[in-house]
């Protein structure tokens, strides 16, 4: 089953903001016990989040822009099913939540989905560690670690005097009558050629198109394609040369105040940033070219938990905001903030620089310096890039993981575990994941 990103954004009433802020808090300070809602309850939801993007953020100016409430959802399947399960759950819920949102439509249940679906912008570029796992076939494969743990526990002296064959045997009689696991998807295994194809077959028609290999019209496409390049080139570094980068430290404000606190407390954490896009339709169709290229990568190449060698995000996403003024980025994420940027830093420096050089805090508050688009600068510079990453922050008023003990290669392991129950060679291997 697919996984999909849902991002839905309203505006919020200005007399409502407080009283819808007052509402949310209290769920996210105790999100497994509150009685008001139990996300646990929908098992085709990963992770959610409710945060308030105020209008001025991130610049310090007051642009006059209304206070947006953003929803996020990393749901298995359709999003118009989620929605409605959502509704016909918890209707209390959504429609205390909306009703203090513009354009609200009352609490009849269809008009209200539709109304959550129109303002679903779902995502520019979006990644998934492990697609086709549910989260039903995510908690599942941790109880059947945990079964085959406490059995090995508890018979630990006996097993050690077998060999790896006859403990396979006796687990998998121990746990009897066991789901096969779901074929992983086909551009898990097929992505990554298909995407060097692509690369290949792309790379053949602009250089035999150039040489009038493929006939005239390739050739006056190959050569358009070449000009429109030297073009981006110049207009990149005329734009690159004009930006001043951001020095500002981050500072110790209640919102950062509020951010730290809930930071590094569990395994998992969440990421929100909400930066300004530079002026102009040379920075906007760049940002969403490369977002483009980023989604690509992340259905046909990222697919194995590892996106650039960064294995510890287990959904992201980059959403160009309504008004195509500002850029959403969400993570969940393994580890500390301080790793997490770090493992950008040294991994993904190249696409990390290429989305964010596009952005800014505000008016000459601009990423690091960069050249090239990513090629050099960025966020190399470790401490600007950090402070800059920071200041672009907001705090979540809600935020769930239906697995938060799990890292992203937790999931990976256990899954191998699942899959080795129905396979006898290389148990050795199988049994060190164990």
């Amino acid at each position: 089953m697919q996984q999909n990103p849902m991002t839905v954004i309203t505006e919020i009433l200005p007399d409502q903001l407080q009283k819808l802020e007052a509402y949310l808090a209290p769920i996210g300070t105790d999100i497994k016990n509150n009685p008001v809602i139990k996300f646990s309850n929908y098992q085709q939801l990963h992770y959610c989040t409710f945060f308030v993007i105020p209008g001025k953020h991130p610049s310090e100016v007051d642009t006059g822009e209304p206070a947006l409430l953003a929803f996020e959802a990393n749901i298995d399947g359709e999003v118009k099913q989620f929605i409605n399960d959502l509704i016909a759950g918890n209707p209390e819920f959504v429609n205390t939540v909306y009703g203090c949102c513009k354009d609200y439509p009352g609490n009849n249940a269809s008009q209200l989905a539709d109304y959550l679906l129109k303002n679903d912008h779902g995502a520019n570029a979006f990644y998934v560690a492990h697609p086709g796992q549910t989260r039903n076939t995510i908690v599942e494969q941790r109880q059947i670690r945990e079964r085959i743990e406490a059995y090995i526990d508890a018979n630990r002296a006996e097993l050690a005097a077998k060999q790896p064959a006859e403990i396979h045997a006796d687990i998998v009689k121990h746990l009897g009558a066991i789901n096969k696991p779901t074929p992983q998807p086909f551009l898990n295994s097929a992505g990554q050629m298909i995407f060097n194809g692509l690369l290949a077959a792309l790379g053949i028609l602009l250089v035999g198109g150039f040489f009038g290999v493929f006939g005239p019209l390739v050739e006056f496409l190959a050569v358009l394609a070449l000009i429109a390049g030297v073009a981006f080139a110049v207009l990149l570094r005329w734009n690159e040369m004009r930006d001043k980068q951001d020095d500002k430290p981050w500072t110790v404000s209640e919102q950062m105040q509020a951010i730290q606190r809930v930071e590094d407390r569990q395994l998992q954490n969440h990421l929100t940033s909400v930066i300004e896009i530079k002026p102009g339709w040379f920075r906007l169709t760049t940002l969403k070219i490369v977002l483009a290229g980023i989604n690509l990568v992340a259905k046909l190449v990222a697919t194995k938990g590892d996106l650039s060698g960064i294995v510890t995000i287990h959904f992201a996403r980059w959403v160009i905001l309504p008004g195509n003024k500002r850029l959403l980025f969400m993570s969940n994420y393994d580890g500390s903030w301080e790793n997490y940027l770090g493992e950008f830093i040294d991994h993904a420096s190249v696409g990390l620089t290429a989305v964010w050089s596009n952005t800014q805090l505000g008016k000459d508050r601009g990423f690091p310096d960069t050249q090239w688009l990513a090629l050099r600068g960025g966020s190399r510079d470790e401490q600007r890039f950090k402070n800059f990453a920071r200041n672009s922050q907001l705090a979540e008023l809600v935020w769930y993981s239906a697995y938060i003990d799990l890292s992203v290669k937790n999931v990976a392991n256990n899954r191998a575990i699942h899959e080795g129950l129905f396979s006898t060679t290389n148990l050795a291997a199988w049994l060190r994941c164990l």
